[in-house]
């Protein structure tokens, strides 16, 4: 297989929904909630976007897709590139600013930057909305990595128990980016943390206890490594940790994306352990919807929809805009999909239905935006 270089999502961390009207104010779930149009025209708004990085294909997807259906409805859309870069996501939020925006929404990857930028919004009193990485002062729309790792190790887990893997056996393997921050890598680390607790002989630590510092748990029941956002890095850090995994051993492989699983299971495979790995990917990107459908040892996916997250981040906004409190984190539509249920959500890499909204993402589908773009399960046009 190939172990060729992918620019990833430095990213994953959780996401929100939406539908058709809201009341000036208003938090929580809004179930029960008056519904009415925004009271803010659409075509009054103005939103400006701050894309990660628009030379990576899905960011730019994204950004494509905020732009495209922010105009449909009649907003005025502005985008700027923040490039995967600390500086010039801070230098753009100073632009954003000049605009003096309805709602300023940003997706910064550099987590080290999050304070000064979101500090920018704040002075000038702009009203913001951070996609994927939390930004200070801001609102908060992603995916949960914890509730993707969980969802993994459920399906992952009773597979091996099955087989009679445990802690003397199994070393489990976490890919995790380890600059990308605790949310990104949530998933490989409540990846062991459940499995720990179902399968025997695993050394059981808090989440707390894994950090990107953390390489090894209970000898060889855990074996972390930074996968440096890549296949390459990936591949390169499980080449090196080979010779530390007893040859006879289990593996269960989990990353916190696709390239990131990718490139580990590569070298796993190539050192040998075949058919002793059992892994799933995080994102549904190309790669892992392939291997999903075609490798026996690959049995799960954590699909997000980043292609289709624009309707949620749009109507989040218009709901901002007409003074509603977001829940602090709006969930992204994100579902485990398997072998057995991937036709009901994709034809080939194409998305056809969305999953439904959950309580943390539900009151957006009170703005009809949801609607309009998207066919969401459960979800009447």
């Amino acid at each position: 297989m190939s172990h060729k270089r992918h620019a990833r999502l430095g990213v994953l961390a959780g996401v929100a929904a939406a539908s058709i009207a809201v009341m000036a104010v208003f938090t929580g779930s809004g179930a029960g909630a008056p519904t009415r149009a925004s009271m803010v025209p659409y075509k009054d708004m103005s939103i400006t976007y701050g894309s990660a990085d628009d030379a990576v294909a899905l960011f730019k997807t994204v950004g494509d897709a905020m732009v495209a259906d922010g105009t449909k409805l009649g907003m005025k859309i502005t985008r700027f590139d923040n490039a995967l870069d600390g500086p010039t996501a801070l230098r753009n939020a100073g632009l954003m600013v000049q605009d003096k925006p309805t709602v300023a929404i940003d997706w910064n990857t550099v987590v080290g930057v999050g304070n000064a930028v979101g500090a920018q919004f704040t002075r000038a009193k702009i009203p913001c909305l951070a996609v994927n990485q939390q930004i200070a002062g801001c609102h908060w729309f992603n995916l949960s990595n914890e509730a993707m790792g969980l969802g993994a190790a459920a399906v992952m887990d009773p597979v091996a128990k099955a087989r009679g893997w445990n802690g003397h056996n199994t070393t489990i393997v976490m890919s995790i980016a380890a600059a990308n921050g605790t949310e990104v890598n949530n998933g490989p680390r409540y990846f062991y943390i459940r499995t720990a607790k179902f399968l025997p002989y695993f050394k059981e630590v808090l989440p707390t206890q894994i950090t990107a510092e953390t390489t090894t748990i209970g000898g060889t029941n855990g074996i972390q490594i930074n996968c440096l956002s890549t296949i390459d890095g990936a591949y390169a850090a499980a080449k090196n940790i080979i010779p530390e995994i007893p040859k006879g051993n289990n593996i269960l492989l989990y990353g916190s994306d696709d390239d990131c699983d990718q490139g580990a299971y590569n070298a796993l495979v190539q050192a040998g352990f075949g058919k002793r790995i059992l892994t799933g990917g995080l994102g549904a990107a190309t790669n892992g919807m392939q291997e999903l459908r075609t490798n026996p040892n690959w049995i799960v996916e954590g699909a997000l929809f980043l292609q289709d997250w624009a309707p949620y981040v749009l109507s989040e906004a218009v709901a901002i805009a007409n003074g509603v409190t977001p829940p602090p984190l709006t969930a992204a539509p994100q579902v485990m999909i398997t072998k057995s249920n991937v036709n009901t959500y994709y034809k080939g890499n194409n998305v056809i239905l969305l999953p439904p909204l959950v309580a943390d993402n539900r009151y957006l589908a009170k703005y009809g935006i949801l609607q309009k773009f998207g066919k969401i399960e459960g979800l009447n046009s």
